[in-house]
């Protein structure tokens, strides 16, 4: 069985004076069976240095296995989608004479946008949007979404049409939804670190674009969130380093469902959201 881990950090952490490095990623998928591995920055990294981004990318290009998503920094630029010598409002500069044409090399230079979205054939398959503003895993700042740059943000990922990793308070994350059409949206660990995941549930389950990752979840919790919403709503994470694939793994094949359910979780799904053959 396809297995793809929707949920791994890559790269250093600031504030955990940690690394997760390309070789632990690939000796736990080598261990677990994992086929295909989302990478993402961690938070602390990301606001630190928004080159991250770039770097980040570049070791999806060199290792097949990675499927890079692109962290949001908090001036709310969207996940990259213009081709190298296209500009934008959030990168007005001109891609300086000289510069690599490798569409996915170029450095982040005087505010220069230089890679596409898998949307536009390669670049980033999703992006990860962490309590803008606020402060990391405890609370989000309300003044986000009153900013003027969220509907323009909002806009131009519904017209990118790739998924979002979102991690708000539920009183945030709903407000959010709400001024969405059609983005497609995956709430992290049910909703575990924003609220009671069952109030994420009760909130979401009529929201066809709203799924959720089971990373960190208990196995009982993501049992009931496939008899209230589906398998098809449902992806397999571990979020790694705080989860290892191989205990995540075993969680949810230790479902009592059928095999052919299991695969919507650990592959079909994500491979649906983000448009990967």
């Amino acid at each position: 069985m396809e297995i793809i881990d929707s949920h791994t950090h890559w790269g250093p952490s600031v504030t955990m004076g940690t690394e997760v490095t390309t070789e632990e990623l690939l000796r736990q998928a080598d261990q677990s069976g994992v086929s295909r591995i989302v990478i993402f920055p961690f938070p602390s990294m990301a606001l630190a240095d928004e080159e991250i981004n770039e770097k980040l990318l570049d070791e999806a290009n060199r290792v097949k296995k990675f499927i890079p998503y692109y962290y949001i920094p908090e001036t709310m630029k969207p996940i990259p989608d213009v081709k190298p010598h296209e500009q934008s409002p959030w990168y007005p500069t001109p891609r300086p004479s000289g510069a690599t044409s490798r569409p996915n090399a170029g450095a982040l230079i005087h505010g220069q946008r230089p890679w596409p979205s898998a949307a536009g054939g390669k670049g980033f398959y999703g992006g990860k949007w962490h309590w803008m503003w606020g402060i990391q895993d405890c609370s989000s700042n309300y003044q986000a979404l009153e900013d003027p740059r969220l509907d323009e943000f909002i806009e131009a990922s519904e017209k990118i049409n790739l998924p979002i990793v979102f991690e708000e308070e539920l009183a945030f994350t709903e407000v959010f939804v709400r001024k969405t059409k059609n983005l497609k949206i995956i709430i992290p660990h049910l909703g575990m670190l924003g609220g009671n995941p069952m109030d994420f549930l009760h909130t979401f389950k009529g929201r066809e674009n709203v799924y959720f990752d089971t990373a960190l979840a208990s196995s009982d919790t993501v049992m009931k969130f496939i008899e209230k919403i589906g398998h098809e709503r449902i992806l397999f994470g571990s979020d790694i380093p705080f989860g290892t694939m191989k205990w995540e793994l075993e969680k949810v094949l230790s479902l009592p469902i059928g095999d052919d359910k299991k695969e919507w979780i650990f592959y079909k799904n994500i491979k649906k959201l983000i448009g990967l053959k």
